[in-house]
């Protein structure tokens, strides 16, 4: 590492946005569970709640955290003849970085897709086909991954993930029921085109008015959407500079040229930008040889 620094955990800008920004969420996953606590349980409406906040509580147990990730991502260990490729490449990384490997579990998904992945307290998983990268491209992606890890980014996701659930699952019935009401308006559109846009508008204030009676907070989701995926952007350029700083710039640099040439361009609608949690690669180039790191 640069100057015989170590690398120490440091919590940036990202992590604090994603906390508060996570807070409307989680208030609509509790306020949903204390209703359907109502209705089940009136006296004691509030053990639901409490009941699933320290059910998440559990996934700071290693072993826990490891169970919902295998079971989630359908992640497995590595065999023996991955471990042998991918353990040297994280044991490079993790001296240059100062830190124990070994507290740190490595993972596999059997996916096709060249990628990696930080999750949990020490949770650190990459794709078969990752494996087959040259050692300098493997070391590079491992490094962002503890660069995730070292900037506090994944301590809590898996957390929030689970507090976050049942408003989730509240807005995809809600995105049903509004699936569902064009073809409401639709089928009574023989009494004409009027009578098919008044039942369309006035189903649709009826799904947001009953929205805001039952759940208010999950009205401003939508709204926070943009900037929740600018929080994980910064998150991605912070575990680049990390890995950067671990002497491994311009070996990212090179991958995502790679990933823009086999991609055919690296171009997005702005809306779409506005909305990734990942910046685009010719951005995080960009980043990087602004910082003076070279390909």
């Amino acid at each position: 590492m640069r100057d015989n620094e170590r690398a120490r955990v440091r919590v940036d800008l990202s992590v604090v946005l994603g906390a508060v920004l996570a807070v409307p969420v989680v208030a609509s996953s509790l306020l949903v569970l204390g209703l359907v606590g109502k209705l089940v349980w009136p006296e004691y409406f509030w053990v639901l709640p409490a009941g699933w906040a320290v059910a998440g509580a559990i996934t700071f147990v290693p072993g826990y955290e490891h169970l919902v990730l295998s079971v989630l991502l359908k992640m497995r260990a590595p065999s023996q003849g991955e471990l042998t490729r991918l353990a040297p490449s994280w044991a490079a990384v993790c001296a240059a970085a100062g830190v124990d490997g070994d507290r740190y579990r490595l993972w596999v998904e059997p996916s096709n897709e060249l990628n990696a992945f930080a999750a949990g307290g020490r949770t650190v998983a990459v794709t078969r086909i990752a494996l087959d990268l040259p050692r300098p491209g493997l070391e590079a992606i491992l490094a962002h991954e503890l660069g995730h890890h070292l900037a506090g980014h994944t301590r809590g996701t898996l957390l929030v993930h689970w507090l976050e659930l049942p408003a989730r699952v509240l807005a995809r019935l809600l995105r049903l029921v509004a699936w569902v009401v064009p073809h409401v308006g639709r089928a009574v559109r023989s009494f004409g085109r009027s009578a098919e846009a008044l039942v369309t508008v006035l189903l649709g204030l009826g799904i947001l008015t009953a929205l805001a009676f039952l759940d208010p907070w999950l009205l401003l989701t939508p709204l926070l959407g943009p900037v929740l995926a600018w929080s994980k952007r910064l998150g991605e350029y912070r575990a680049d500079l990390m890995a950067a700083r671990l002497g491994y710039g311009p070996e990212l640099i090179r991958l995502f040229r790679e990933w823009i040439r086999l991609g055919g361009g690296d171009e997005r609608r702005l809306w779409a930008r506005l909305l990734a949690g990942h910046p685009a690669h010719i951005d995080r180039i960009k980043k990087l040889t602004d910082r003076g790191f070279r390909g």
